[in-house]
């Protein structure tokens, strides 16, 4: 089950990722994101966000909370921020870089576990696996980007985690999924799409 995110908040929440997007490369205040998240706020809406940036359609940096209890407009300008700063796999968003970038919000529904770990639709379906302290998640966007089918993806989920890429296969791993409302617009300007 998937959040219901109307029109008007996906515009808004791509107003807050930009404040905060603007914020962490300098060009903006926390005025500016304070205000924007203010306008967000008023739906009530708690829900487990992740932001994506991407440069011409490469990946440019990808974080998120599961935290579902968290307003989404505050999760969606935290995102944001760790997204441009903090992804290790990337250098810092810098000011230059704005106007080549997209932000794109994925509001996560409840995560399901799997009856059997093949149970799931790859570009439909988001997965995450666990075993101990190990963690992984993939958004349902990175299969079709990839081209992967279901065992593809929970391999790559796996090797995230920092597991054998056969692990799915252990009991001892769960795996579970869960489907987004996924939206987006340019950083610097235009319209959620």
């Amino acid at each position: 089950m998937t959040p219901d995110v109307p029109p008007e908040l996906r515009q808004a929440l791509i107003e807050v990722a930009r404040a905060a997007i603007q914020v962490a490369a300098g060009l903006a205040s926390g005025w500016s994101l304070a205000s924007r998240s203010r306008e967000a706020k008023g739906t009530g809406l708690r829900a487990a966000v992740f932001v994506t940036l991407t440069d011409g359609g490469e990946l440019r940096g990808c974080m998120g909370t599961l935290d579902p209890e968290q307003p989404v407009a505050e999760a969606v300008a935290a995102a944001a921020m760790t997204a441009s700063l903090d992804d290790p796999r990337f250098y810092p968003v810098e000011a230059d870089e704005l106007g080549d970038l997209d932000v794109h919000i994925s509001i996560l529904g409840a995560p399901v576990e799997l009856a059997a770990p093949t149970d799931f639709v790859p570009g439909v379906d988001g997965i995450i696996v666990e075993r101990g302290l190990r963690f992984g998640l993939l958004l349902p966007e990175v299969a079709t980007g990839h081209g992967w089918d279901g065992e593809r993806m929970l391999a790559a989920v796996c090797q995230k985690a920092g597991l054998p890429s056969d692990a799915w296969r252990e009991p001892a791993t769960r795996c579970l999924v869960f489907r987004t409302v996924r939206f987006g617009g340019h950083v610097v300007n235009g319209t959620a799409r």
